[in-house]
């Protein structure tokens, strides 16, 4: 005679039991995302040595954690390529991010930008203290330093440049660093004889270094960094992101944060940004190779 097992017939108490796992099991499947959330990411763009970047922003994950009750995971990329690359695929839940990358990730990609850092990127052509510029021409033949050529300081600079009489590639040529930091370094160590780098990046660097620097113009204004949370995300999670760092500006390690990175605190995104933002989109695209 032939067993239940070997036709495949079950007893009435075993089907109610595979009924009711199929059942929890469909339930798992069919919990929202951030249900099954243990932990959010939080991308850096890394516009400073990793130890200094992660060192800084420590305390912002920390007040996310507390006030969103979740494990927020900091994480940076070794250049900005590679970050906006990881960026545009998903990694990340939160993204810091340059403003002309933010925008591209608004238009191309959904991310909603939650808060922008109050303070305005300044960007700087400077030079070695020792050996300073008598003017613009005295650059012609020589090494620029920059982090990274679709850098929206690089592709504002090269733009001012040419409103200068002085083409890239033919009166100067770039050099690429690992950071703004060594694009500094160049310059003082001569291998380039001026740099492109934002103000808040002066001011972080060593206080020796800083010392041995000079200004030699301010050639843009650009809005600062955002703050971007992912589409997968929902509005809800998104405010309760945007009230958690509101406070956290407001608390005393705010106040210290934004003291050391002068970025100034935080405020709403402005219909203007995205105007100004939206004409370096085409070279922010060429460089970065997208069609």
């Amino acid at each position: 005679m032939a067993t239940a097992q070997g036709t495949g017939v079950l007893f009435p108490g075993r089907r109610r039991l595979l009924a009711l796992l199929a059942g929890l099991g469909c339930m798992t499947l069919a919990l929202p995302l951030r249900a099954r959330e243990t932990s959010l990411k939080l991308g850096l763009l890394p516009y400073l040595n990793t130890r200094t970047l992660i060192g800084n922003y420590q305390p912002i994950a920390a007040a996310l954690s507390e006030a969103l009750g979740l494990n927020v995971q900091l994480e940076t990329a070794p250049d900005f390529s590679t970050f906006v690359q990881r960026a545009f695929r998903g990694d990340y839940d939160l993204m810091l991010m340059a403003p002309h990358y933010a925008r591209l990730a608004e238009v191309e990609h959904g991310y909603r930008t939650i808060l922008i850092h109050k303070t305005p990127i300044r960007a700087l052509l400077v030079t070695a203290r020792q050996r300073p510029l008598a003017s613009l021409e005295a650059l012609r033949g020589q090494t620029l330093a920059i982090h990274e050529r679709s850098a929206i300081i690089a592709i504002l600079g090269v733009s001012w440049l040419k409103d200068q009489g002085l083409e890239e590639n033919r009166d100067y040529r770039f050099v690429q660093t690992v950071t703004h930091s060594n694009a500094l370094l160049h310059v003082q160590n001569g291998r380039a004889r001026a740099a492109l780098v934002s103000y808040s990046t002066l001011i972080q660097a060593p206080a020796e270094l800083q010392k041995e620097m000079e200004i030699v113009r301010e050639f843009a204004q650009i809005p600062g960094l955002y703050l971007l949370a992912h589409p997968r995300h929902d509005p809800e999670r998104v405010q309760a992101v945007r009230a958690a760092l509101l406070q956290f500006e407001q608390s005393p390690e705010g106040q210290a944060f934004f003291k050391t990175t002068a970025h100034g605190g935080y405020r709403d995104p402005r219909p203007e940004d995205a105007r100004l933002l939206d004409r370096s989109l085409p070279e922010t695209r060429r460089l970065l190779g997208r069609p």
